[in-house]
């Protein structure tokens, strides 16, 4: 349903499996208790810190019978809200090959929530996220929005508030939510994130910066070791200038990039690998899994898309690594060391790396933009 990862404990004065947003909860809590809890509620904040575990957390508050106004996370309603099997909560999700929600998912939703609700006294519509409704799937649900029928409820979830439509935005009440504390990111990857070592557990609490979803995802992610050696030889390069950056395939650089590459490639082979032998023993037939094209996977050339996704990976991880300096602190593990940039050069560099995703979504050479890229950090060093 979402990436955001949050634990599922339940605190008595907040809403059932949410951590931290306290003063969030307690408006929210204060306005259903009162009866005034508006119908269409806009949350924002930074990736991965439980928007959406907020909203499963405020759906159950207003379904569950046991608890009203709170949730007890043990009925059977709470647990397919939390499951996402409730017929009364709606999930509008993106189904388009470019990320966005279509017409025909909105006009959709509509009818359900016309005809809601099913079994509760309310009917609740997520929109994850409401920044991916264009011009025509918007209009769809508009109406529903502005003219909403009593127990109908929108919880509309975005991390760019700019980029909603102005028509959706305007008739909604913005919750804006921060990251989450230290301890509640360290909650959430043990409980989440069981698999990995405590080191990695550590790290990625470190670079994640209060989004226990990037935490969760960096502890997990099996090319995370491979993305954070191309991260520092990338500092290196920067820091050097053209003569790394333009050393040639087998320079640090472009080694650490390649290696990176086909890690995601032999991840991605052996992902396909299994998928294939889970839908050939549901459809009955034997399929026998060949060595020689598990090895030959990581020798494959990796395709635009995955290179993308460490370019992507590298800027993330990089960004996370330079606001950990902006806060004083020494940031990525094993990061070269040397002169300590001001705030305003930190942040800078910060901006040359937020350019550098849009960037290669429009261009198919990505060795080229990453080569431009760490051209203009070296200059602004």
């Amino acid at each position: 349903m979402d990436a955001e990862a949050q634990g599922a404990s339940h605190s008595s004065d907040g809403f059932v499996g949410v951590r931290g947003h306290r003063d969030a909860q307690t408006m929210l809590a204060r306005a259903l208790a009162r009866g005034h809890l508006h119908h269409a509620l806009m949350f924002v904040g930074p990736r991965g810190i439980g928007k959406a575990t907020l909203a499963r957390g405020l759906a159950s508050a207003l379904l569950c019978t046991v608890a009203p106004g709170r949730g007890c996370g043990a009925c059977s309603v709470c647990h397919r809200v939390a499951s996402g099997t409730h017929p009364d909560v709606d999930w509008l999700l993106p189904t388009g090959k470019a990320g966005q929600i279509t017409i025909d998912s909105a006009r959709a939703c509509h009818v359900r929530q016309a005809n809601g609700p099913y079994e509760s006294e309310r009917y609740v519509v997520v929109v994850d996220p409401a920044d991916a409704l264009n011009e025509y799937s918007g209009n769809a649900l508009l109406k529903a929005i502005e003219e909403p029928r009593p127990g109908i409820h929108f919880l509309l979830l975005t991390t760019n508030m700019q980029g909603v439509l102005p028509t959706i935005l305007s008739r909604t009440m913005p919750i804006r939510l921060g990251r989450l504390a230290d301890d509640d990111v360290a909650a959430i990857i043990a409980e989440k994130a069981q698999d990995a070592d405590v080191d990695r557990r550590q790290m990625a609490a470190l670079l994640a910066e209060g989004s226990a979803g990037v935490a969760v995802e960096l502890a997990l992610d099996p090319a995370l070791d491979r993305c954070l050696d191309l991260v520092r030889e990338a500092i290196r390069a920067a820091d050097a200038g053209p003569a790394a950056i333009f050393a040639g395939d087998r320079s640090p650089l472009w080694s650490a990039y390649s290696a990176a590459t086909q890690e995601i490639v032999a991840i991605q082979a052996e992902e396909a690998a299994e998928e294939a032998a889970e839908e050939a023993a549901v459809a009955g037939k034997k399929k026998r899994a060949s060595k020689k094209k598990s090895k030959s996977a990581g020798k494959a050339k990796a395709s635009a898309a995955q290179q993308r996704w460490v370019a992507s990976r590298l800027a993330e991880l990089w960004i996370l690594h330079l606001r950990e300096q902006i806060r004083g602190r020494a940031g990525l593990p094993g990061a070269p060391t040397g002169r300590t940039p001001s705030p305003a050069e930190l942040v800078a560099r910060i901006a040359v790396l937020q350019r550098l995703t849009q960037r290669i979504s429009r261009n198919a050479n990505v060795r080229l933009i990453l080569e431009q890229t760490l051209l203009d950090l070296s200059a602004a060093h």
